[in-house]
């Protein structure tokens, strides 16, 4: 009962969000956020020697699997938002600005807070090699431009912000896609990703800090693969969307989360885009059997998956200062590891969805001068 009472309350008001959601897809969402929380958390340990050098060599992968799989749904919802219901898509401009809308803000936030953390360091003697940005990296990170960085890295000022260039990459060509339909822009959009997945092959780093052959690397990255399989996924929904097997909840969540362990076990990159296509293939071709038990995974999921971008984006500011407070305990061995591991999910959870509530959702009210549309609160 009270299991219930929290997650009634937790959960999202708006009830026509509800039915446009597709749960096991927010739990998906949720699940991939936590697998970058993982391994972030582990690089941590690692660096204040709480833990050996030798685990598993999938757990260095567990953050690459969660990133690919948030590009996999993005490609899937993409399309399913542009085909469902017959619905008219919108023009590419407006698809971009409500795109960028509902990702921008958060991540400019969480850039100036994470320069103003490492200024106060540096103040206070906590950190040496802090250096402020340039105005011109300033610009380039909050346009979503690859660049390399002051430490060389082809990445914005706030590191995780590299895969939203990818993200919005991927949005201008759905965006252009548009032009031609919904369904003919899909194809179309296919077709290029594939294209430049190929081309990618043969394109190695420039040294560059900024360029067009830099730019040209980064988008032509096998990353890029992955939109092109939600692409496929979502164009399969459309087709038997009303002929989906029904199965337990349970079982979607057991055969999404066992396809994304393949994954980062997977012996080539091949192998691990195959598992990925499983595990979003699990959640959005099989119906949830509607069931008092599953009303309530369903429920959770919903709250995972709204909570999964701010989850991304602010786990950062939390695994430092839980890294050092646990170290001590990880040290007694792996399944003091796996509680800590677990526990920091739950707690970058519950920060991440504090922030969706209470900063997420009112800055994307804010722009839009609007309550924000179905469609701009289910996306990632």
């Amino acid at each position: 009962m009270i299991g219930r009472s929290l997650l009634a309350r937790l959960r999202p008001r708006e009830p026509e969000l509800d039915r446009d959601q597709i749960a096991p897809l927010q739990l998906l969402r949720g699940i991939a956020a936590s697998g970058v929380v993982i391994e972030h958390l582990l690089e941590r340990y690692l660096r204040r020697g709480a833990i050996p050098d030798t685990l598993p060599e999938f757990t260095s992968l567990l953050g690459q699997v969660g990133v690919a799989t948030f590009f996999a749904i993005s490609g899937f919802i993409m399309v399913h938002i542009s085909l469902r219901d017959g619905r008219r898509p919108p023009s590419g401009r407006a698809f971009l600005r409500n795109r960028y809308l509902r990702v921008a803000p958060l991540y400019y936030l969480m850039t100036l807070l994470i320069v103003l953390f490492g200024w106060l360091a540096h103040r206070i003697g906590a950190a040496s090699d802090f250096r402020m940005p340039t105005a011109a990296e300033f610009l380039l990170s909050f346009a979503f431009i690859p660049h390399r960085g002051g430490n060389g890295l082809i990445q914005p000022i706030y590191g995780l912000g590299w895969t939203l260039h990818y993200e919005m990459f991927f949005y201008l060509l759905f965006a252009a896609g548009l032009a031609l339909g919904a369904r003919r822009g899909a194809y179309l959009v296919l077709l290029a990703l594939c294209l430049l997945v190929i081309a990618g092959t043969r394109i190695n780093a420039p040294p560059d800090t900024l360029s067009l052959p830099l730019a040209v690397y980064v988008f032509t990255r096998p990353i890029m693969g992955y939109f092109a399989v939600g692409i496929g996924i979502a164009l399969i929904r459309h087709r038997f969307g009303d002929r989906l097997p029904t199965v337990p909840m349970s079982l979607i969540a057991a055969i999404a989360l066992a396809a994304l362990a393949g994954a980062a076990l997977a012996p080539s990159d091949r192998m691990a885009m195959l598992a990925t296509a499983v595990a979003l293939a699990a959640t959005v071709l099989l119906s949830p059997a509607p069931s008092k038990t599953s009303e309530a995974f369903s429920t959770f999921s919903r709250v995972f998956g709204n909570a999964s971008y701010s989850m991304y984006l602010t786990h950062s500011f939390i695994l430092g200062a839980f890294a050092s407070a646990t170290a001590s305990i990880v040290a007694r061995g792996t399944p003091a590891l796996v509680a800590m591991a677990l526990l920091a999910c739950l707690l970058c959870f519950a920060i991440g969805w504090a922030s969706w509530r209470l900063i997420e959702r009112p800055i994307a009210t804010l722009v839009n001068r609007r309550r924000p549309s179905r469609a701009e609160l289910v996306a990632p």
